[in-house]
């Protein structure tokens, strides 16, 4: 579930949640929660467990905040020497996550963008402001995960160098100590698989062992498998909402790894009847997708439905599913067959977790 309404264009019939989903997590973003206080003011259940995004982007291009300026549509990247300084909104934000009741937090990070120098200050930002989450955090139920943005291995050591030095200076700690990471900046690549692949197997070689490794932003029924090949051990996605928005109907795994189905279908004047290929509840109540795409709740909880079960089979049957994608054509194929590559070469990045 992401948002629950409370901004980013989520539709409304998101708040209150659903009845009968039966989520046990939640996605939200300290940016849309600014105003609106605890659980209760966004209907979530004491029982469910909350995962609090910073909002860095959209700090940064909102214009009416101090960040403007260095992304976005607030102006162009800015020189380094001449960029704000953001150490209070770094304690802002954290207080939402905590008086939210957090339980994951994701520390205040700047997407990479701009010259070399200009992205050498950003990955120090984004390591200062980790560190100074730890410094400042009073809640410790809520476990702080250090987003990390980098485009290949060198920057990956270059914030893990600086994130070790500010950890150590600010809170006294060790990068083996922290609560976990997230790898953000990928929605840009979501359409290239084998690039994000590599950076989750950057991250497991690089990463203390052990260390807790999350995905921002980029799941969807067809890549869970490969991103937990790759060394995640949870994510998130919007996609599911966003494919309901334009009709779209998430074909079941199964059915789309064996050729049945193709990955999603247009429901609109679609003639397929959907409980024959889907044991979900929303979908057994509708005769033909098309009927189904009068209805984008029922199409954006079927596509949900797919991606819980999708991560289900992925967490179950590793092995089998990376082979299946590794037999097919186009870039998912090339992706899992890099992953079988590494496997073999005895350097399997599950050797890492």
């Amino acid at each position: 579930m992401y948002n629950l309404g409370a901004g980013g264009g989520q539709p409304r019939h998101w708040e209150p949640p659903p009845r009968g989903a039966s989520w046990p997590h939640v996605m939200l973003n300290a940016f849309y929660l600014l105003g609106r206080g605890y659980r209760k003011e966004v209907h979530l259940s004491p029982g469910v467990v909350a995962w609090v995004d910073s909002g860095g982007f959209l700090y940064i291009r909102d214009s009416t905040r101090r960040l403007a300026g260095l992304h976005g549509s607030g102006g162009g990247p800015g020189e380094p020497e001449r960029l704000p300084d953001d150490e209070g909104l770094v304690e802002e934000v954290l207080r939402v996550q905590e008086g939210f009741g957090a339980d994951y937090a994701f520390t205040l990070d700047y997407p990479l963008a701009g010259s070399d120098g200009d992205a050498r200050y950003r990955l120090w930002v984004t390591a200062r402001n980790a560190a100074l989450a730890y410094q400042l955090r009073v809640r410790s139920s809520t476990r702080l995960l250090i987003v990390l943005h980098y485009r290949g291995e060198g920057e990956l050591r270059l914030l893990l160098g600086m994130l070790a030095r500010e950890l150590r200076e600010r809170a006294s700690l060790r990068l083996d100590e922290v609560d976990g990471f997230a790898v953000g900046g990928l929605v840009p690549y979501r359409g290239r698989p084998l690039y994000i692949v590599e950076r989750l197997v950057e991250a497991r070689r690089l990463l203390p062992r052990g260390a807790w490794l999350h995905v921002l932003g980029v799941a969807s029924p067809v890549n869970i498998p490969l991103l937990y090949a790759a060394g995640a051990d949870s994510m998130d996605s919007k996609t599911f909402v966003i494919a309901a928005a334009k009709r779209l109907w998430y074909a079941p795994l199964e059915e789309y790894l064996t050729g049945r189905l193709p990955a999603r279908l247009e429901a609109r004047g679609s003639r397929l009847r959907p409980a024959d290929h889907c044991t979900c509840p929303w979908c057994a109540g509708f005769d033909t997708l098309d009927e189904m795409a009068s209805e984008p709740k029922a199409l954006a909880l079927h596509n949900l439905h797919v991606s819980l079960q999708a991560a289900r089979l992925a967490a179950e049957e590793p092995g089998r599913l990376l082979r299946l994608y590794a037999g097919r054509g186009g870039r998912l194929g090339a992706a899992a067959r890099r992953l079988l590559e590494l496997t073999r070469a005895a350097v399997s990045v599950w050797e890492h977790r």
